[in-house]
């Protein structure tokens, strides 16, 4: 006895396996515009370096600027010492400073990142997309 309907139930399967794409386009591109809206802005190039970096069928990647980790987190207290020199040198107020060491403060953290993906994810039908691949499969 043959099962009715087996070959659109494995058309259907199949449309779901290729729902991720569309959806994690949609989930990657809404954490940007809500990432790019939270960002702390001083020089801008944090918030003009948030972008959609790759997109599959697993996942969709958010890149930014390095420094986006060190703004997220915040850096904890710590040492700078020359290595490659005997002394640092950088310019304050006019003069050169030379130094072989300097402490860096750190700075409290300023969260964007997990709030702006999962008011993305809030934001993006992801439902509604995988009842249409399944409808439009059949």
């Amino acid at each position: 006895m043959a099962l009715q309907g087996s070959r659109e139930l494995r058309a259907r399967l199949r449309a779901l396996k290729l729902a991720f794409k569309p959806i994690g386009r949609a989930w990657g591109d809404e954490t940007v515009i809500q990432a790019r809206s939270r960002v702390p802005v001083r020089t801008g190039r944090l918030r003009k370096s948030l972008r959609v970096r790759n997109n599959t069928q697993r996942k969709t990647t958010v890149a930014a600027h390095y420094t986006a980790y060190f703004v997220d987190k915040g850096p904890k207290p710590h040492t700078i010492k020359a290595k490659r020199a005997r002394s640092l040198v950088f310019p304050i107020g006019g003069r050169t400073i030379f130094s072989r060491a300097v402490h860096h403060r750190g700075y409290r953290a300023r969260p964007f990142r997990d709030a702006a993906a999962r008011e993305a994810l809030r934001r993006t039908p992801a439902a509604q997309k995988v009842v249409e691949q399944w409808n439009r499969a059949a």
